[in-house]
């Protein structure tokens, strides 16, 4: 049984009430992914998810029908393509939700998301779902009904403070408070429905492949420059448009996006510890090797050579363990 077909299967399980949690560890290509899962309630379900890579396949495509999906971001930021075949994205303490599940996988445009999602799967209800819900005034027709097209938007103060508590009690492992902390953001949401947001939020699925292709030739030799000018021009855009294309999928400028880029780059190459300082520095592209230092200082604290020094010393004590007293 391959890795994929073992999280199925535990998926399926999870989903038929066999069992009341889920975590998943996926080592991937380009990084890695951690799932924490709590069953709620039949049919209602609640998933951390810690993403350390770009692109993840969808696999809850067959569940399409009758779901309502609603992401909180933490951290991070993350693509959502929406039934009329646009972008949008969301960031730390901003919402998503939505009862069309349009996409074949998720994309993670900084590599980076950790954010909680709640299922509700109305196939998968039964009495004991009706009655709590129910009780609690929370109709799932309505929700349904109302987050059909999609919604994204910051969450307020109000709704912000029940997420924190609920991550605090996801911490802590408490379940019981766990299903109460969701019920009562299924209530809010009900009660006080977000709005699409606005429409410069928003990108044509064209205008968010010209912001990946561009970053993909900005990103594919970090020693080189090349400038948004010569890129737009190869892709048939204006730059001032392609610039806010980039913005708006990576939520940062091109110039900022790319200095993170390359210093994240350089941490790297200096925790493998196998290139000079000079060669890190224009594998960087950075010609000179002071200015290297410098920025790298105003990123991280420390000089190059101080960043080497102490991975080089982790890696020592993480291969020695911790000292014997002998």
């Amino acid at each position: 049984m391959t890795q994929r077909d073992d999280h199925l299967q535990n998926t399926e399980a999870f989903i038929a009430g066999k069992q009341d949690t889920l975590h998943m560890y996926s080592g991937l290509c380009d990084g890695h992914m951690e799932v924490t899962g709590y069953y709620i309630l039949p049919g209602i379900y609640l998933v951390y998810n810690d993403i350390h890579t770009q692109i993840v396949a969808n696999d809850n495509q067959g569940l399409s029908k009758d779901i309502l999906l609603i992401n909180y971001c933490e951290k991070g930021r993350c693509e959502f393509k929406t039934f009329d075949d646009r972008c949008h994205y969301i960031e730390g303490g901003m919402i998503n939700a939505s009862a069309q599940m349009v996409q074949d996988s998720f994309y993670y445009p900084s590599s980076f998301y950790q954010g909680y999602e709640i299922y509700i799967l109305c196939a998968a209800f039964t009495e004991q779902t009706y009655t709590i819900l129910g009780n609690f005034e929370i109709s799932p027709d309505v929700l349904l009904e109302r987050y059909d097209k999609g919604a994204a938007g910051f969450v307020s103060e109000k709704l912000l403070k029940v997420w924190k508590q609920l991550s605090e009690y996801f911490r802590r492992k408490d379940i019981g408070q766990i299903r109460l902390e969701v019920l009562r953001i299924l209530k809010m949401l009900q009660d006080q429905p977000m709005s699409m947001a606005a429409a410069n939020c928003y990108l044509s699925k064209g205008q968010a492949v010209l912001a990946k292709k561009a970053h993909e030739i900005l990103t594919e030799d970090l020693s080189r420059h090349i400038s948004v000018k010569t890129i737009a021009a190869g892709l048939g855009v204006s730059e001032t448009s392609l610039k806010r294309y980039f913005r708006m999928v990576y939520g940062a400028g091109v110039a900022a996006y790319m200095n993170t880029r390359r210093m994240q780059y350089a941490t790297e190459l200096l925790a493998e510890g196998k290139m000079s300082i000079s060669d890190i520095a224009k594998a960087c592209g950075y010609v000179n090797q002071g200015r290297f230092a410098k920025v790298f200082r105003e990123y991280y604290g420390m000089k190059p050579l101080d960043y080497r020094r102490v991975k080089r010393e982790e890696r020592i004590e993480k291969i020695s363990g911790p000292d014997d007293e002998h």
